[in-house]
């Protein structure tokens, strides 16, 4: 009987955890919205958390409107995923990530991402007070890679780690420091070649959300 009641506890638990399990985010957007949406997912953002993100900003590739891009707000209310609408248009991202995400190959979820962030923070002695997370599709393999944006107490960006969300693999960090080297001669060379590969490779993670702008809601027809 013991046993049992344990077992049941440890099945609750990992029922509350799994609350917070990213694949939810899909599930929710395709109970809303079907799953024509869900398989065009692009990225998915958490911003500024100091634990696990309890809203996500998704963005789709509309399955109606090919130029059209699809933002999506994902909120846990209560014990559930809820997505809601959040705007539509050509210019909601700067830039857009070339494939969808593979969810079947999401195998490492933000916690998980968090955790080998965190190792990779701890050897560089760097420490974080929060983390922006993003999701998206390498663009030359399909993988599904988390960019970790790591911040200090006043948002300064201290650090940035790509992890892969199938193998759970540190693939890229960059630790930069508050005040960048100024340092011009013939020695230091390498290290501005080396700094210049790792601002490529940040850039790379910046899809800006041009949340300013008008956008239209999307599907609204569909509520007339």
């Amino acid at each position: 009987m013991k046993h049992s009641l344990s077992c049941l506890t440890f099945l609750f638990i990992a029922g509350l955890t799994s609350l917070k399990a990213n694949p939810e985010v899909p599930t929710a957007v395709a109970q809303s919205f079907g799953t024509a949406i869900s398989d065009g997912l692009l990225l998915i953002k958490g911003t500024g958390t100091t634990a696990e993100p309890t809203e996500w900003t998704a963005y789709a590739r509309d399955a109606f409107r090919a130029a059209d891009i699809l933002r999506i707000s994902v909120k846990l209310d209560g014990a559930a995923w809820k997505a809601s609408p959040a705007g539509a248009g050509t210019r909601v991202l700067d830039r857009v990530p070339s494939r969808p995400i593979d969810f079947k190959k999401l195998l490492y979820r933000s916690a998980d991402a968090r955790v080998a962030a965190s190792k990779s923070a701890a050897l560089a002695q760097t420490t974080f007070a929060s983390i922006d997370y993003q999701l998206a599709a390498n663009p030359e393999t399909g993988t599904p890679e988390w960019g970790l944006a790591l911040k200090d107490g006043t948002g300064y960006e201290v650090g940035f780690v790509v992890v892969s969300a199938q193998t759970g693999a540190v693939s890229f960090q960059d630790w930069s420091p508050r005040v960048p080297s100024t340092a011009d001669s013939a020695g230091s060379e390498g290290e501005q070649a080396a700094r210049a590969v790792k601002r490529t490779a940040r850039k790379a993670w910046n899809w800006t959300d041009n949340a300013r702008k008008e956008t239209r809601g999307f599907f609204r027809e569909l509520f007339r």
